[in-house]
């Protein structure tokens, strides 16, 4: 499925725009408006007009999600053709099943679970990421009740120059990458697209304890890479 400019399919699915990049901010979920007090529609005002029809509610809709979706698909497929697939994917999902959604729950979460779920439906077309590298990067501990983890390298001092910087910020999205589903989704929902913590427990359905596990886990992976790159030796040029 292609991005906007191409023959509709079915619906107003088609007006779905190309998101610029990964990361691009958008608005916070609207709070619920009053009626002809000229402001933004909550969710569930847009909810309550598409599920009657209203074609310019679900293009509003679009716009108010399009991006943060096409981020969170981002981060879990690392390629942009694929995640902005994913997000024409997800809106059309929303617009075949949105007489589905209970308006008691909150939108925000039951979509960002419509939105993971497109992802990692493309996900799992890929080979998945290699969960024995992960382990190794986990605390152990000895028979004698002692940690026996890898040891944990002081990478801070390598970003005093600015293109090593650049390279270690370019290389943890890649390491982001090599985690399995559930610690990618905290570590990238929490620290690049800084959703809060109990928004994250919801769409996910874990508890704030299990959240706060995963985050560590995650971060205490991606460290552990990042040190081995920046004590890594310069690769000699080879002569021509």
């Amino acid at each position: 499925m292609k991005t906007a400019g191409k023959e509709p399919s079915a619906g107003p699915v088609a007006a779905v725009p190309a998101a610029s990049h990964p990361g691009a901010a958008a608005p916070e979920p609207t709070r619920p408006s009053s009626a002809g007090d000229g402001a933004e529609p909550s969710d569930l005002d847009l909810v309550r007009r598409i599920k009657s029809g209203d074609e310019d509610a679900f293009e509003q809709m679009v716009e108010r999600y399009n991006a943060r979706v096409y981020s969170l698909s981002y981060g879990v497929l690392r390629n942009a053709e694929d995640a902005e697939e994913a997000t024409q994917d997800t809106f059309l999902t929303l617009y075949r099943k949105i007489g589905t959604f209970d308006e008691s729950k909150k939108f925000f979460s039951w979509f960002y679970r419509v939105a993971l779920n497109q992802a990692y439906s493309r996900a799992r077309r890929r080979r998945s990421a290699t969960a024995k590298l992960f382990e190794y990067y986990l605390p152990r501990f000895s028979s004698d009740g002692h940690l026996a983890a890898p040891e944990v390298v002081d990478w801070s001092t390598s970003i005093e120059d600015g293109a090593i910087a650049r390279d270690l910020a370019a290389r943890a999205g890649e390491f982001i990458a090599e985690l399995p589903p559930a610690y990618r989704d905290v570590i990238w929902m929490y620290d690049v697209e800084e959703m809060s913590t109990a928004d994250i427990a919801e769409i996910l359905e874990i508890s704030i304890p299990a959240f706060k596990s995963r985050l560590h886990r995650a971060r205490l992976y991606v460290r552990q890479r990042l040190g081995e790159v920046s004590r890594a030796p310069a690769r000699e040029e080879v002569p021509r």
